[in-house]
Parts: C-alpha cells; structure tokens; sequence
C-alpha cells in the first residue's frame, strides 16, 4: 500500500517536472487559469499601447479606469469585453481604444515595456484598487493631453500625457 501512495503521490505532481515552463509558469497557469491568462493578456495589451511609454503610475491609471468599467454596469463586464468594445456612430466604426480600431501589429512589442504592462495587469486584476484617486471618483473615461474632445464631464485628474474623467452628478 506504501508503494501505491508513493506512485500516486508522484503521478499527481508530475506537472512539478521541468518542462518548457517554468515551475512558477506551472503553478500560475494551474491556479488561475485561461480566463484570467485572457483578460491579463487584454489588460497588459491596452495598458501597452494607451501608456507604453507613460510613467508607472500612468500605466495604473489606465488599468484603474479599464477595471473601473467593468465594475459600471455601463460597460462590458469583462475587461477583454471593455477593451475590445466597438461602436457604431453616424456610420462609422468607433472604437473605445484608438489602437483597437487600428489594428496596431502585437509583433511590434518592446519588450520591456510590455513586461512593465504585463505585471502592471496582474497587479491590476489581483488587488482591489491600483489607483486611488481614480479608484474612488469612479474615473471612467481619459483622453490623451493633446487632444480636445470637448467631453462634458468633471476632470479628475492629470497623470502624465493623459487627463481623467467621471461623469457629471
């Protein structure tokens, strides 16, 4: 019996075997998931080409104001559904996020930013909050420093080359 629990006990753990991936690759890929892996890769996307080149906390920002949608009821509930969200306005094709629309090429990646924008999605999607102020005034919407949407809503705040926004009470 000792030697049947034994060869148990080591089948069971044979995804601890060095592969391809990394034990800690294994462990998360087993704890969380394809779903979160999904809506990681979806945040860490937008995170990348809305604020690539911002400072850390701008990167938050963005993932704050992205988590903050999905939690409005106003938007998709899934931050892959948030991202990736398309309209219709007089005819033409309106993207939430500009580089969705564009179709901007993920093979054109620098790493470290994308690295950057990967822990900043993980960090996103596993605490409650990332960014306080945009956390508690419910920012939903931003726009970047150098264009004038003419938006009537009440500014939050500036972080970086983006200015956030909540709607009006």
């Amino acid at each position: 019996i000792l030697l049947l629990v034994f060869a148990f006990v080591l089948l069971s753990f044979s995804f601890l075997q060095p592969t391809a991936k990394s034990y800690a690759q294994q462990v998360v890929a087993i704890e969380v998931g394809p779903e979160f892996n999904r809506e990681m890769n979806c945040l860490a996307e937008n995170i990348y080409y809305e604020a690539g080149s911002e400072s850390y906390e701008g990167k938050l920002a963005v993932a704050q104001v992205t988590i903050n949608r999905t939690n409005s009821g106003k938007f998709p509930e899934t931050v892959c559904g948030v991202v990736k969200q398309k309209s219709v306005i007089n005819g033409l094709m309106v993207c939430q996020f500009s580089w969705v629309c564009n179709k901007i090429n993920a093979a054109m990646r620098n790493k470290y930013m994308w690295d950057e924008a990967v822990l900043v999605a993980r960090k996103a999607l596993t605490e409650p909050l990332v960014h306080d102020i945009l956390y508690k005034t419910n920012a939903l919407y931003y726009h970047a420093s150098y264009v004038h949407p003419g938006w009537n809503l009440t500014r939050v705040s500036t972080i970086g080359n983006h200015i956030f926004y909540k709607e009006k009470i």
